[in-house]
């Protein structure tokens, strides 16, 4: 087993667990809700709870956002403990490639959901405030970024599986690189 003491910050590891949890909770919330019948769907005298759950999501995907920001502002101010010199070069470099993307996709996601909010008939509130209207209601435009946010939700789940399927790799085979994030020491 190849060890070292080479570890983020408890800082950005709290940021890591934290924003991780949160986005897999989002990326599930929007996969289910999407699946809720409009009002329209329904028989006479039925409500759709589907509102409920759009602009929960919403209002979720602004604040998870917020902590987006922190964390990217976070990473640029704290370099990133070096890895073990037994990992080999490719798998730093898509290591590296990786990260960008879902750092990328960590940016993307939130900015897509707002503009295809924006672009709705529908203020976007958060918590319940209704934010200003930065842009007039545009069918197409939204349907853009519907598709977008869509495509980059599942480029998402896709990224992560292999970041994680890496994770679970480096532990198994004993290299420690998961402990440098590590809640516990």
């Amino acid at each position: 087993m190849v060890t070292s003491d080479a570890r983020y910050n408890q800082g950005q590891i709290v940021l890591h667990w934290l924003v991780a949890a949160m986005i897999i909770c989002m990326l599930a919330l929007g996969l289910w809700m999407v699946g809720l019948p409009k009002e329209s769907e329904l028989p006479p005298g039925q409500e759709s709870v589907r509102a409920f759950w759009f602009l929960l999501h919403k209002s979720l995907g602004i604040t998870i956002a917020a902590f987006i920001v922190f964390r990217v502002i976070w990473r640029l101010t704290h370099a990133a403990p070096p890895l073990p010199a037994s990992v080999p070069a490719w798998q730093r470099q898509v290591s590296s490639i990786v990260h960008f993307i879902l750092y990328g996709l960590m940016i993307a996601m939130p900015l897509t959901g707002y503009l295809q909010s924006m672009y709705s008939k529908y203020d976007t509130k958060l918590w319940g405030v209704a934010l200003p209207r930065l842009a007039e209601a545009d069918a197409a435009a939204r349907e853009t970024f519907t598709d977008l946010h869509q495509i980059l939700a599942y480029l998402f789940i896709a990224v992560l599986i292999l970041h994680v399927g890496a994770a679970i790799k480096h532990r198994i085979s004993g290299t420690e690189i998961t402990r440098r994030m590590s809640l516990w020491k």
